[in-house]
């Protein structure tokens, strides 16, 4: 009968697994911080109110950040901007849970100008650059 050693190395593979599955992450990661930027308005002088406005604040924001452990690993995709929910969600008669204001308003820019509204449509910039990819993304993901 013949000697034979087993060695198990289960540490190493669970540990090749994440890493592959982090960089698989992250290339979801910049795709959809592009489709999510892509979607992205601008501000222009018409919304804001603002003469010669030229916007991208929003847009530029958008970033995603690939966070875990040895147990658990994520991928998310959003933005610091305070305004960031009201553009992506709507306001008024258009917010998209339907707790928007139901009667219109007046807001006043920068320049002192009044503007009637009932709300802003929601753009869901960051719920169509995942959803709309899941395909996509998926096929990343069989990569691994």
């Amino acid at each position: 009968m013949a000697d034979f050693k087993l060695t198990i190395r289960t540490n190493e593979a669970l540990e090749h697994v994440r890493s592959v599955l982090e960089t698989r992450l992250e290339e979801i990661g910049i795709r959809a911080e592009d489709y999510a930027q892509r979607l992205t308005p601008k501000g222009n002088p018409e919304s804001t109110g603002v003469e010669g406005y030229r916007g991208g604040t929003l847009q530029r924001s958008i970033t995603h950040k690939v966070v875990g452990d040895r147990h658990k690993i994520s991928l998310y995709i959003g933005t610091n901007v305070k305004y960031a929910p009201y553009v992506e969600l709507g306001t008024g008669i258009y917010a998209s849970d339907g707790n928007g204001r139901k009667n219109p308003w007046v807001w006043i820019d920068k320049n002192g100008k009044g503007h009637f509204t009932h709300g802003m449509q929601p753009q869901h910039m960051l719920k169509r650059a995942i959803a709309d990819h899941l395909p996509e993304y998926r096929k990343i993901l069989k990569k691994t």
